[in-house]
């Protein structure tokens, strides 16, 4: 099935290496209490082999989220202003066969590869760039809204689309794709150890925590919005507490201000996987999310020797670390 229609242009391929996953994982003894069973054939527990999307309508979810995470709708000023508006992704060149998956979906546009290894896919035609706007519009969150306003406002003017400005989304953010496609862009699962967990140096005791944390700039620097008010509402959602902080940016010349939060307690990991459950994510922070996931199973408890070396194996195979890679999820695409 496709979507936007025949835009397609060449693309760089990435071949991907065979990375493992293993079929099942069972949930993690800390959600006992919650009542979150593993699932079998005898009962409707939560599952990650068992993906309850709801199809209908979530790609069109997933890509607002997306779009708001690392797209940018990008219009061309001065003698070029009549020209279409135009939608790019920027990922890392490990994310290609998620975006090789997604172009192939919506049969539209074109991936280049940079010589410093960032990646972009672009869709640059007019009548893709107008469905693709029609697919996304009313289901937006933050202010990136303002960027797809002045889109639809170019694209009535010299293209008569005839697009009306909806609203920002205020659906609740478990009823839909949308937090899944932010996740994947701006989402960070990690596994923690301490103590003689983390090192066979230490006699304090070992501690395994499981976070999920998101940041965003406290202002966007395209719109010059607030981040503040979304990102509360994603806080409120997860049930956690907003952070600040200031780093030292490489792009800009003053410090990057952030809005961050982090997700590390029971209450928190069970919201974060009957989320993902339902909406899974499609980039290779999928694996991370399955690492993430399997820790889970270690908190809690004294480890044994064996527990231990598995904690820092799944810990050491995610993110950066991560060396090879499999994409069986994309079949289940949003599709």
């Amino acid at each position: 099935m496709t979507y936007l229609g025949d835009h397609t242009k060449k693309s760089c391929i990435l071949k991907s290496s065979n990375f493992k996953v293993k079929s099942k994982c069972i949930l993690y003894n800390g959600f006992s209490p919650l009542k979150i069973k593993s699932y079998s054939k005898n009962n409707t527990g939560v599952s990650l082999q068992r993906y309850h999307t709801e199809r209908t309508n979530q790609l069109s979810y997933y890509l607002a989220g997306l779009i708001e995470g690392d797209g940018s709708i990008i219009l061309r000023k001065g003698n070029r202003e009549k020209t279409s508006p135009k939608i790019v992704f920027t990922f890392g060149k490990n994310e290609m066969r998620m975006y090789e998956r997604l172009q192939s979906i919506l049969n539209t546009g074109s991936i280049n590869t940079e010589k410093t290894g960032i990646c972009r896919y672009s869709i640059t035609n007019a009548d893709a760039v107008i469905n693709l706007i029609n697919m996304v519009n009313g289901k937006f969150r933050t202010p990136k809204i303002i960027a797809l306003y002045k889109a639809i406002d170019n694209l009535n003017m010299w293209r008569n689309a005839n697009l009306s400005k909806l609203p920002l989304d205020n659906s609740n953010l478990d009823s839909n794709a949308w937090l899944a496609g932010f996740i994947d862009c701006d989402g960070h699962f990690s596994i923690k150890l301490s103590g003689c967990y983390s090192s066979d140096d230490s006699d304090i005791r070992g501690r395994v925590q499981c976070v999920f944390s998101l940041n965003q700039s406290e202002v966007n620097r395209v719109t010059k919005e607030s981040n503040v008010d979304f990102m509360t509402k994603l806080a409120e959602f997860f049930q956690v507490n907003l952070n600040y902080k200031t780093e030292n940016s490489s792009t800009f010349k003053e410090p990057a201000k952030k809005i961050v939060f982090f997700a590390q307690s029971d209450r928190k990991h069970f919201i974060i996987v009957s989320y993902l459950t339902k909406f899974p994510l499609m980039t290779s922070k999928h694996l991370n999310y399955l690492a993430f996931f399997k820790g889970l199973n270690y908190l809690g408890k004294r480890l044994t020797r064996e527990e231990i070396l598995e904690v820092r194996n799944i810990k050491n195979s995610m993110n950066n670390k991560r060396t090879e890679y499999t994409w069986d999820h994309l079949k289940d695409f949003y599709v």
